[in-house]
């Protein structure tokens, strides 16, 4: 009975409407208007106040204080691109594998990062998605030279 539930939940998780897909990308897109303008407090509003970024090197960090710090950290970004691989989910969670590209600019010097991300959008009580968990591996390029992905594991 457990495999048979099990492979029911999959298999109904596999698709997400045409409809979550532009909601979860118009967030994104959002995201990237977001870093744009420095406005962090936006980004902070999209997670649950329980949520969790884990960072590149496996920080953990917890909870809208915690996140609100993250993101103010980042003062130096001034573009973020994103790009979503695959979406999958139920509508309610909706899991988000992709990669940002973040450009900033340190001691007059511009860098552009891309990491591979994992994002858990959930619905709220008010309808609304937001981050549950957000990941980030270590850099998959610097500056445009590449190193491993996810996404070059997968062929």
């Amino acid at each position: 009975m457990l495999s048979l539930t099990a492979t029911s939940f999959a298999q109904s998780n596999s698709e997400i409407s045409a409809d979550v897909r532009a909601e979860v990308e118009k967030l994104n897109k959002n995201i990237e208007q977001d870093i744009a303008n420095k406005d962090f407090s936006s980004i902070v509003d999209l997670y649950a106040d329980d949520a969790t970024i884990i960072a590149p090197g496996g920080k953990k960090i917890q909870g809208r204080k915690a996140i609100a710090e993250y993101w103010y950290s980042l003062g130096t970004a001034t573009s973020l691109k994103s790009e979503i691989i695959e979406l999958g989910g139920n509508g309610k969670v909706v899991y988000q594998l992709g990669k940002w590209t973040v450009t900033s600019v340190k001691n007059g010097t511009e860098q552009t990062i891309t990491s591979d991300v994992v994002i858990v959008w959930k619905k709220n009580t008010n309808y609304e998605y937001k981050i549950q968990l957000n990941s980030s591996n270590n850099a998959v390029a610097v500056n445009g030279i590449q190193s491993n992905s996810f996404e070059a594991a997968k062929n």
